[in-house]
């Protein structure tokens, strides 16, 4: 079972929370405590060690990476709750941690319980950084990404990423120096990531950096030259909108 923390500001969502745990988790959840405020959950993390934290993003005395940051060591999971389409999301994205948007679901729940007994990793000190730096409204887009594999968390610089290819559940994320990742996690997901840092889904099965291509090859139905020297193939019904893009690099 893991022991579990509830850092909750909101007493009707704390008391939804608590409930939805009690009833379908008691077997996998020992709730521990509750605390309603960011200064009460870093007693209550300091008193009880929690294994995993579910974690409002707003607090009423700050806010959840603020809270973080002055634990010195953050030895625990974290799973974060949000009312809202929250600025702070893409931010919990880039690091690879878990989140729930309000109001939280049974099977939601459920899934958030099965990650953390998979994949017991406890928070890095690199992603509570990455979380304060990337999680105000008007923030730069973030330098790195952390990606999950078999061996764990590891980050890496986006503009050192190629491209990526899909396999099925898994992707395959190739760097500038060779490296190839198996990330857990579906392309689409990683696509949804990196909006914004101008990677583009050629295809089906591939997400490649502007910034990395070399050529682009209109025979054969259109194809580009990745600077690893990979060709990968442009859809038809993408070709415009690559075109478009690719006219402003």
């Amino acid at each position: 079972m893991l022991n579990t923390l509830l850092i909750e500001d909101n007493a009707d969502a704390a008391e939804k929370l608590q409930f939805l745990l009690t009833k379908y988790s008691a077997d996998k959840i020992n709730l521990l405590a509750h605390a309603s405020s960011g200064q009460e959950g870093i007693a209550a993390i300091a008193a009880h060690r929690p294994e995993l934290v579910f974690l409002d993003i707003e607090l009423g005395d700050m806010t959840a990476f603020e809270m973080l940051e002055r634990i010195e060591t953050v030895d625990f999971q974290v799973v974060f709750t949000t009312a809202h389409d929250h600025y702070a999301i893409k931010a919990i994205r880039y690091s690879a941690v878990d989140y729930l948007q309000k109001p939280i679901g049974r099977e939601e729940l459920l899934a958030a319980i099965a990650r953390a007994e998979q994949n017991p990793m406890r928070m890095l000190r690199e992603q509570v950084s990455q979380l304060v730096n990337h999680a105000q409204p008007k923030s730069v887009l973030p330098e790195k990404i952390a990606l999950t594999t078999s061996d764990g968390l590891v980050f890496k610089k986006i503009r050192d990423i190629v491209r990526c290819e899909s396999d099925r559940m898994y992707t395959i994320v190739v760097m500038s120096n060779g490296e190839k990742l198996m990330v857990s996690k579906p392309m689409g997901q990683l696509e949804e990531i990196l909006d914004g840092q101008e990677f583009f889904r050629v295809h089906n099965s591939h997400l490649i950096n502007m910034h990395q291509i070399r050529q682009f090859v209109r025979s054969d139905g259109g194809y580009v030259v990745m600077e690893d020297g990979a060709t990968v193939s442009v859809a038809r019904n993408r070709k415009d909108d690559f075109l478009e893009l690719f006219s402003k690099f």
